[in-house]
């Protein structure tokens, strides 16, 4: 079956049964499928630009469609094993079936998902990307799933019950739609096209997202999020349920420090669990996680505290950074008194 996007508002994406489901007449084998909810949550429209030595266009990555600035569409692709065993891989080297990429540097499982992206007579218009993975426990998926990771890019699998998950930001995480006309498409994610992988059901392998690349959505992280389940929205990365704190002035090039950790990082103040983003305000792809001026790791419980850890960032030449704040939880309350001081 194909896992489409449900209704708004829909948490049922995807069927949920326990990591040790018994499953009758088979033997034990893991069972993949894509999360929706997640590569809705995350999809955004990024300009970005490739310098002709760029790995994107090496022969291994080969993701980007050419050098200079190019319009990409980015999602993450969280894939939860469904089934009642772990996928296990093992170590890639001397594997065949492993390619080292220089891009993301380490390992990774050739041919893992495919993205296409097709019009309405199911005709590609993005020329469809073979991704390879490194698979490993990205984050626990079931109730039930174990409590701690088990593989990782040097030992590779997926256990019963958790999630890999490659997020948008990553190199390769798009598909390449500088040369398609704006309008309707269907955003297609198929795993393990080529069969590499023994797995309970081979059926439910391909995810079906609708886009609209002319929708003001895809570059502004502040609609409503069309997908409520926490384990595609409860992360820094979606795209959605963000809002605009303010646009602030500094001086371009400088250095400086955004945040609302006063107990940690000694700058703002928070309650709850909010997340912050900064991005240039004269970004022409909104504030997208990839755009970011740089990436807020670790945003939530810095130092232990559930306020976002402050970040330095350069200030862009037009000197104006946009802070955009979001509960970490859709719905939660929260407050993130956002402070900028310049170095």
């Amino acid at each position: 079956m194909l896992l489409a996007l449900a209704a708004c508002g829909d948490d049922e994406l995807i069927p949920r049964p326990p990591p040790d489901a018994a499953v009758a007449g088979s033997d034990a084998l893991p069972d993949l499928v894509v999360d929706p909810g997640r590569a809705a949550a995350d999809l955004a429209l990024q300009v970005e630009t490739f310098a002709v030595d760029a790995c994107e266009l090496g022969v291994d990555d080969d993701c980007a469609g050419g050098p200079g600035a190019r319009t990409l569409l980015r999602f993450s692709v969280q894939t939860p094993n469904l089934g009642d065993a772990d996928l296990q891989l093992g170590s890639p080297l001397d594997n065949e079936d492993f390619v080292y990429s220089a891009c993301h540097s380490h390992y990774h499982l050739l041919g893992y998902a495919r993205y296409e992206l097709v019009d309405a007579f199911d005709a590609t218009v993005a020329a469809g990307h073979k991704q390879a993975f490194c698979l490993e426990d990205g984050v626990p998926y079931t109730d039930d799933a174990a409590a701690t990771r088990r593989y990782s890019c040097s030992f590779q699998g997926i256990q019963r019950g958790w999630a890999d998950v490659y997020e948008s930001r990553l190199p390769c995480q798009f598909v390449d739609v500088t040369d398609v006309a704006p309008g309707a498409y269907t955003l297609r994610v198929t795993l393990d096209a080529d069969g590499r992988l023994e797995e309970l059901d081979d059926t439910n392998n391909v995810m079906e997202l609708p886009v609209d690349l002319a929708s003001a959505d895809l570059t502004t992280p502040t609609e409503a999020c069309a997908v409520t389940d926490p384990r595609a929205t409860s992360n820094p990365t979606r795209e959605c349920g963000w809002e605009l704190d303010a646009t602030w002035t500094c001086t371009p090039g400088t250095h400086v420090r955004v945040g609302c950790a006063e107990t940690c990082d000694g700058l703002g103040a928070c309650t709850g669990d909010p997340m912050i983003r900064a991005c240039d305000h004269a970004e022409p792809a909104g504030c997208s996680n990839a755009a970011q001026l740089e990436r807020f790791p670790d945003q939530d419980d810095a130092c232990g505290s559930p306020c976002p850890r402050v970040r330095d960032v350069v200030c862009p030449p037009g000197g104006e950074l946009d802070v955009f704040v979001a509960p970490e939880v859709l719905g939660e309350p929260f407050t993130c008194t956002v402070e900028l001081e310049e170095l």
